[in-house]
């Protein structure tokens, strides 16, 4: 009886351990979309910069005047 225990034993460890992994996976599922968002909205807030690079740059003239860079 003992061995069968420890089957069952080994089994049960076996399927939390595949639950976790499933919670894991939707998690890392998850940031991965939040990373993607977030590095849209860096792009966006980057065209508007420069947008805002570009209309200061024609007020004064066109000269040539240090940019934010990156």
């Amino acid at each position: 009886m003992s061995t069968m225990g420890d089957a069952l034993a080994a089994i049960r460890n076996v399927v939390l351990m595949q639950e976790r992994l499933h919670v894991l996976t939707r998690k890392v599922d998850r940031l991965a979309d939040d990373v993607r968002d977030t590095n849209d909205y860096v792009l966006s807030v980057d065209k508007r910069v420069i947008r805002i690079e570009t209309i200061i740059e024609m007020g004064r003239g066109g000269s040539a005047s240090p940019r934010i860079e990156q």
